[in-house]
């Protein structure tokens, strides 16, 4: 069996200081080369982990990754290209990282107040019937991303 071993990161951010009609949490960069997993968010709860129920009143949101499942081909096959191709019109690299976005308005609302700093959890959820199948090098070590931004809409 393949242990699952879950690397939370922990953000700090600052609600808005004006009324918004919705707020939504953007991660970009985000790595869907291993295993697929859900990125479960949770506010002002520096303790969460993969434990931590999506009943649990810090909850505030999941996004999904559809993972590739390691690499397969030679040396630096799976490796994205970080050049700019302003005449290149083939598709990018299958690994290059992703942005994700959850719409996370009702939950800062109630836990946030205006202009105050919070922190948001990030936890990587893999399923343990999915995790008991899988080489232990593609649910270890899961969730990377370059940064986390907090968009506010008046």
């Amino acid at each position: 069996m393949a242990p699952f071993v879950s690397n939370p990161s922990t953000v700090m951010l600052t609600a808005p200081s004006e009324p918004y009609v919705r707020a939504d949490l953007e991660l970009h960069g985000v790595d869907h080369s291993k295993a697929s997993f859900e990125g479960r968010l949770f506010l002002n709860n520096p303790e969460a982990g993969p434990d931590t129920p999506t009943t649990d009143e810090s909850y505030a949101g999941s996004f999904w990754i559809f993972g590739h499942g390691g690499c397969a081909g030679g040396e630096g096959h799976c490796e994205p290209s970080r050049e700019l191709r302003p005449f290149d019109f083939r598709a990018e690299h299958q690994l290059t990282p992703i942005s994700k976005l959850v719409v996370v308005t009702a939950k800062l609302r109630q836990l946030v107040p205006p202009a105050r700093d919070f922190s948001v959890r990030i936890v990587p959820y893999v399923r343990p019937e999915s995790a008991e199948r899988l080489p232990s090098n593609l649910v270890t070590d899961l969730l990377h991303f370059e940064r986390v931004d907090l968009l506010a809409y008046q």
